[in-house]
């Protein structure tokens, strides 16, 4: 699928189907389909099973998109397959980007550490609050991505000179991210 898209997408709809590995491409995204159907199947049981149980349901974006019910399941079923599809090679990218990095400069990874445990210490589970207040992680991960963009089509420009935008320097030569927040 990951292949196929780019190729796919540079031709007319009209002639998708004609193209010699089209039914193969179907057929990898029936895939996809079938395994994120059966992920979907696997929660609503255990969210019955909570039911039966009396048992309060809470939990991960799945269960929240299921209970909530602002989506019909076949808009489920494509949140979650899209979702497993553009967690993998996005994630794993800026997670090893940033390890990488952050393997090279043992202050910067000092204190993001000291960062991370001052908020979540021991087996705390992190929450989203929690996420909010760590700057340096927000910013480690920012600068990864800016180093590295998972989507290459990302805006950027250049600064063919130095420049100052409100209280920040960009020196010549930086990629610049702009962003709205």
């Amino acid at each position: 699928m990951f292949r196929l898209s780019p190729i796919i997408v540079l031709f007319p709809k009209s002639l998708w189907p004609y193209m010699p590995f089209w039914k193969h491409f179907v057929a990898v995204w029936d895939h996809l389909f079938k395994v994120a159907g059966e992920l979907v199947q696997k929660k609503v049981a255990e969210i019955q099973e909570k039911v039966k149980q009396g048992l309060p349901i809470d939990g991960e974006y799945l269960t929240h998109l299921l209970i909530s019910e602002q989506m019909t399941p076949t808009e489920v079923l494509g949140s979650i397959t899209e979702l497993l599809l553009a967690g993998v090679d996005t994630t794993s990218n800026t997670i090893s980007w940033t390890l990488y990095h952050l393997a090279r400069d043992p202050e910067a990874q000092q204190r993001l550490y000291n960062e991370v445990i001052s908020i979540c210490p021991g087996d705390k589970m992190t929450s989203s609050e929690d996420i909010s207040k760590m700057p340096w992680l927000k910013a480690v991960v920012k600068e990864t991505l800016r180093l590295y963009p998972v989507v290459p089509g990302n805006a950027r420009i250049t600064a063919e000179k130095e420049i100052v935008v409100g209280d920040h320097l960009f020196p010549k030569n930086v990629s610049i991210i702009p962003q709205c927040c």
